[in-house]
């Protein structure tokens, strides 16, 4: 090559013409390449489907409350973080505001990070807690001025949403069924059941007579209360709720008979008081 000779950037290459012939060979290659991502996935399935069981399984029937759904409580939770070795990260919780018809509410958004040591897995996720939480949000069927929400039970209430997702979420307890309990060995007969109305807006356990939707809730809130405190034996809750309910000959062993917004403040206020003695922090 000398001087006057001029280099393309085609020279030295060979012009390739893919045929379909060609084209057909690399398909087995690939396929080769899907069946095994699919084979993995597969195995990852099989594996989270064998850490649930065994996580369910170290829960007792005690921990789960029927609520048309199973449902896990905290102390269940807690149980199986501690054996997964389950650690939470989460940073402080921040103030946003929104509004709608009814005015300027806060809420207060707390965001954080799982990590499920056994299992390798990380999770992050958020915890939400308004104003107008229908806990401490809401009196009478009718929503709090600003000035009375407690802030401070806002924030922790943030949190704690955000810490249980975290750990039902890192460990595979999200979405967990009827027939997932079955195979752990717990059955549906043996929990402990709080009955919904069907059509409620917001649901709420069934009544003999009208209560205002911030009662139904704090009606349901004292069975789940007296459920914590009987360590989750339904029996034993009912026995309490007997001798906080009940007055003269009337026998109370449901808490659906516990039929007015009186009556369900009056008894409300009793299971606060058991609470504040077992030393179980109550969010009002």
């Amino acid at each position: 090559m000398n001087g006057n000779d001029k280099v393309t950037a085609d020279e030295g290459l060979e012009e390739r013409v893919v045929t379909p012939e060609m084209a057909l060979i690399s398909f087995p290659e690939r396929g080769a390449s899907i069946e095994k991502d699919l084979a993995e996935l597969e195995k990852n399935v099989e594996f989270f489907n064998k850490v649930k069981i065994i996580a369910l399984k170290m829960t007792k029937a005690q921990d789960w409350v029927d609520m048309g759904n199973p449902y896990l409580m905290d102390r269940g939770a807690q149980n199986v973080a501690i054996a997964f070795g389950v650690d939470i990260t989460q940073e402080a919780p921040r103030m946003e505001w929104a509004e709608d018809a009814n005015g300027r509410y806060y809420m207060f958004i707390t965001s954080g990070r799982a990590h499920a040591k056994r299992l390798g897995r990380f999770i992050e996720d958020i915890g939400v807690c308004s104003q107008r939480d229908k806990f401490f949000g809401m009196s009478g069927g009718k929503l709090k001025e600003i000035q009375d929400v407690d802030m401070a039970n806002v924030i922790r209430k943030a949190s704690t949403n955000l810490y249980n997702r975290l750990v039902k979420r890192v460990i595979g307890l999200s979405g967990v069924t009827w027939e997932d309990l079955a195979a752990a060995g717990i059955k549906r007969e043996a929990l402990a059941k709080v009955e919904y109305r069907s059509g409620s807006q917001g649901g709420g356990p069934a009544k003999q007579s009208a209560l205002s939707p911030d009662h139904e809730a704090r009606r349901t809130k004292c069975w789940k209360l007296l459920l914590e405190l009987s360590g989750g034996d339904a029996k034993e809750a009912s026995t309490r709720l007997d001798k906080l309910a009940s007055f003269g000959d009337k026998k109370v062993t449901k808490i659906e008979d516990v039929t007015s917004d009186r009556w369900v403040d009056t008894v409300y206020g009793k299971v606060k008081k058991e609470c504040a003695a077992a030393k179980i922090e109550v969010e009002d």
